[in-house]
C-alpha cells in the first residue's frame, strides 16, 4: 500500500495498492484539488522545492503532474 500526500494543499491525499496505482490516484486528487480551487477562485500555493521536502525511511518525493483542463473533459464532457 502507498500513501500519498501534498506537502501544498492541507486536504491533498489519497492511496494506492501499488506505485503505479499510487501515481494515478495522485494525479486524480492533484486534478481534483486544484480543479476546485479553480472553481471556488481561491489561491493556488506556490509548489514547494522537491529537494527541500524531507523524505523519511521508506519515502520518496516525486513530481506529479496533472492538466486540469483535460481533466474537466474527461470528468464534465456535460459541460464542454
Amino acid at each position: 500500500m502507498y500513501s500519498i500526500n501534498f506537502p501544498d494543499f492541507e486536504a491533498c491525499f489519497t492511496q494506492g495498492e501499488n506505485l503505479q496505482d499510487g501515481l494515478d490516484m495522485a494525479n486524480d486528487v492533484l486534478c481534483l484539488t486544484l480543479y476546485d480551487l479553480e472553481e471556488s477562485s481561491s489561491e493556488i500555493p506556490k509548489p514547494s522545492n522537491p529537494l527541500e521536502i524531507r523524505a523519511d525511511k521508506n519515502e520518496f518525493v516525486t513530481l506529479v503532474s496533472c492538466d486540469t483542463l483535460v481533466f474537466r473533459r474527461i470528468c464534465f464532457p456535460i459541460f464542454q
